[in-house]
């Protein structure tokens, strides 16, 4: 029977020291000395047939390291059952004293959940965006993409390419005389002034005509993948092969059936359907941000330090990945120090950590389970990602809980915030495509969101047609971007 004796415990940080007897650590070795003499097999000995005392000689050390585990894990769970706490992450453990003949004494350091308070559901009042998709927006959508698939004819008389037009061409980069490695191709289409290979290059061969060489040279970014020549110029020696020059867009049956659909009415109908989709899950998302708006206003519990650690840490890490992927760095930042960020997102991730605990108990209180067929469905659609790897990746989430732990959450959020939004007061309020991709951060001007309905569309990209449910700027540091496992506001 062990020894339990709170020894700490200030605000959600507990210590207990906690005492195994020797009979009880004795025992446990004993036992498995006699589990270890039923299969090992020693030279000059039947099975079954080693003596206990040759056993110990041999494997004493290996065996009270397997029981030291054991009974830690054992005592320490019983512990926080005793003590009626929830740990917010894993115990620390410090061993005081273990040896066979004394017994076992260690520390165990735990941060707690703190006790929370659920709101009352069927009080919430919430407003719901409703935007009607017009014959115009679906119009425009479809212009949009008949320009995206716009079929290109090579140019019959040899001129000066336009920003808008496409080259092929044949390119070897080099820096300091030595070829780059993945920096050379045959026969690489790009459309000038697109900018989708290095920045600054296609700009270099606006007015390039067919048949032409041109040397280009080009600082390369700090985020290019072989970090040797990071910031160093490059020289692409460029062989211009092919100018192509956009055709007429055709808005007709023939774009609808290129597209897989039967017509041109199926095209637009399925473009409308499409755009519903957006606007709907775009609506969804600004009401899950006044959920969580509200929870956050109206709940000011304390939380875990070493969560919200874990979480500031996390986000800490992707605001450095993306400074570097943009070449930016602090001193060049003008509008906030580096200490004033950390600041910042350390709040940031005290609110994330916040809503995480109070999600998780709504959903703990109304028994909200993740079934283990959507878990599932949710590790082939990983595997889908990476063709050819998919009993690597089915292995991977199989092997670690906390790669499991991290597609539940999101799935369970989802349901949880679903089951928010059924049991709350829910209106709707017809509003504008503006209002509705408007970032509610933002300043109004005039009391408007945006000065026109191009600004509006500008503020967001487009898919198959279709405005997406986020969009981010290169280049920014976005504070909605969240690395939780739990809540992401």
């Amino acid at each position: 029977m062990m020894q339990l004796t709170k020894t700490n415990a200030e605000g959600l940080s507990h210590e207990y020291q906690i005492v195994v007897p020797v009979a009880e650590v004795s025992s446990r070795i004993s036992d498995r000395l006699k589990e270890l003499q039923r299969t090992v097999r020693i030279n000059g000995f039947r099975p079954g047939k080693v003596p206990i005392s040759i056993l110990r000689q041999r494997y004493v050390k290996s065996v009270m390291g397997e029981v030291l585990e054991s009974v830690v894990s054992a005592t320490s769970q019983q512990a926080l059952k005793d003590e009626g706490v929830r740990p917010a992450l894993q115990p620390q453990i410090e061993i005081k004293l273990f040896e066979e003949d004394k017994g076992l004494e260690y520390v165990m350091r735990v941060e707690v959940l703190p006790h929370i308070e659920s709101p009352d559901l069927k009080k919430l009042k919430f407003t719901r965006m409703k935007v009607d998709t017009t014959d115009e927006e679906v119009e425009s959508a479809v212009k949009r993409l008949a320009e995206r698939n716009r079929a290109f004819s090579e140019v019959k008389r040899k001129r000066k390419s336009r920003i808008g037009e496409v080259l092929v061409i044949d390119f070897n980069g080099a820096v300091d005389g030595k070829s780059l490695e993945n920096a050379r191709g045959k026969d690489f289409s790009f459309s000038l002034g697109a900018n989708n290979f290095l920045p600054g290059f296609d700009e270099k061969l606006i007015g390039a005509k067919a048949g032409e060489h041109h040397t280009v040279n080009i600082a390369l970014p700090e985020s290019y993948p072989d970090q040797s020549v990071q910031g160093k110029e490059a020289v692409f020696e460029v062989d211009v092969k092919k100018h192509l020059e956009p055709k007429e867009i055709k808005i007709d049956d023939e774009l609808a059936k290129a597209l897989g659909l039967e017509d041109l009415s199926a095209l637009k109908e399925a473009t409308r359907g499409e755009l519903e989709r957006g606007y709907n899950a775009q609506s969804r998302t600004r009401l899950k941000r006044d959920v969580l708006d509200a929870f956050a206003e109206t709940h000011d519990f304390e939380v875990p330090n070493g969560m919200v650690e874990r979480e500031f840490e996390g986000i800490w890490l992707q605001i450095e990945q993306d400074m570097k992927q943009t070449g930016t760095n602090w001193e060049e930042d003008e509008s906030q120090t580096e200490e004033e960020a950390r600041a910042e997102y350390r709040g940031i991730a005290v609110r994330r950590v916040r809503l995480a605990l109070l999600l998780s108990e709504i959903g703990r209180e109304n028994n909200i389970i993740v079934p283990q067929d959507e878990l599932n469905q949710a590790v082939i659609e990983q595997a889908r990602r990476y063709p050819g790897k998919d009993q690597e990746i089915f292995d991977y989430f199989k092997s670690d809980p906390e790669a499991i732990s991290g597609l539940h959450a999101p799935i369970f959020e989802d349901k949880v915030i679903d089951f928010i939004i059924e049991m709350s007061d829910i209106s709707e309020a017809e509003v504008t495509l503006e209002e509705l991709y408007r970032n509610p951060d933002a300043p109004e001007l005039d009391g408007q969101s945006f000065r026109n309905k191009e600004d509006a569309k500008r503020s967001r990209k487009d898919s198959k047609g279709s405005p997406k449910k986020n969009s981010s700027v290169k280049g920014t540091r976005s504070k909605e971007k969240s690395s939780s496992k739990v809540v992401s506001d």
